[in-house]
């Protein structure tokens, strides 16, 4: 008896402990936070995190914007239930950030955290979907049609108002086992149709993008994962660098992703993305992802502690406006 009500403590401990590290989350005061700025000039670019690897990219004519996950299901709903898009959240996030229209979405991988919402996004703001042959699949799925889908060749320069776009090989950061195993690694091979499982959006082909304007350019990686060599032929002056999982890897591994990346392209700044908790709803003040997911500080570190230049968290809905090379160098 004795030994059962033992066992029962030392289970239900177990579950609390379990618990408690999926609700406690790290503290972002100790690393430096962006603050609100002024409206950008005409012709200036901005940049507005809205989460996970979602971005928006201005230069107040053309609008931008990466993957485009706005849903944001629970741990409940992605281990039990079949996913959809949840399309109240994706209007109130686009009313947030004040997307009407975007020119194109820039899709990096077709995992559920960064592709289930693309087509309607697309279908809502009139975008161009750009992404691997897997993502297109995810756009048929949701009913976008062929002349609004776009497979991409890597190196290949697509051009939207005065951006240029730029996608790069990549790759995706390791993950336990059993998580890629329920997320899925290979490709999407038919049109998704929701709702389906969390496996259905398969990871496909991972990439980063380069995006060049007169007033600024952005290397975003939507996973902390790159190729060798992959950008060696590119300069950006930001680098958005997914930090989810960075933490959990070796010192070899941090040290050549920063460098196949940030250093690769000489960005003066490195802006963490990917960081939030992704499970939760996307608010101005969204809490880190918790303890049990990952260690912020320690994925936050890997970034940081290898950079030369500046670093900054960006608060979602918050506009920052971007600074060219050469006007950081003159101090302008």
């Amino acid at each position: 008896m004795k030994i059962a009500r033992w066992i029962s403590s030392a289970l239900l401990l177990v579950i609390l402990c379990g618990v408690l590290l999926l609700t406690l989350t790290p503290s972002l005061e100790r690393w430096p936070i962006a603050s609100p700025q002024p409206a950008p000039a005409p012709g200036q670019v901005a940049l507005t995190y809205l989460g996970t690897s979602t971005i928006l990219i201005s230069d107040g004519t053309t609008h931008l914007l990466t993957d485009g996950y706005f849903s944001r299901v629970s741990i409940p709903q992605l281990l039990f239930s079949r996913l959809q898009p949840d399309e109240p959240r994706i209007d109130q996030a686009l009313k947030a950030a004040g997307i009407t229209s975007l020119d194109a979405q820039l899709v990096l991988h077709s995992h559920f955290d960064h592709a289930m919402d693309v087509a309607v996004v697309a279908q809502k703001t009139g975008a161009q979907l750009l992404g691997s042959a897997s993502t297109a699949m995810v756009g048929r799925g949701g009913g976008l049609p062929e002349s609004r889908i776009t497979t991409i060749e890597t190196h290949h320069p697509y051009q939207f108002g005065q951006f240029t776009v730029q996608f790069v090989p990549a790759s995706h950061v390791p993950l336990p086992a059993a998580v890629e195993a329920m997320t899925g690694k290979g490709d999407i091979p038919a049109p998704v149709v929701p709702p389906a499982r969390v496996g259905a959006w398969e990871e496909g082909h991972s990439y980063g993008v380069v995006i060049s304007h007169p007033n600024g350019s952005v290397l975003i990686q939507g996973s902390s994962g790159a190729v060798t060599g992959a950008l060696d032929a590119y300069q950006a002056d930001y680098a958005l660098l997914a930090s989810a999982s960075l933490g959990k890897q070796t010192d070899h591994y941090q040290q050549a992703f920063m460098e196949e990346t940030a250093k690769a392209v000489g960005a003066h700044t490195v802006i963490p993305v990917h960081w939030d908790d992704f499970f939760s709803e996307l608010t101005p003040d969204v809490k880190p992802l918790p303890w049990g997911l990952d260690n912020m500080h320690d994925s936050f570190h890997a970034l940081a502690d290898r950079h030369e230049g500046d670093f900054l968290v960006l608060p979602p809905f918050q506009r920052f406006t971007l600074r060219a090379q050469s006007q950081s160098e003159s101090g302008q």
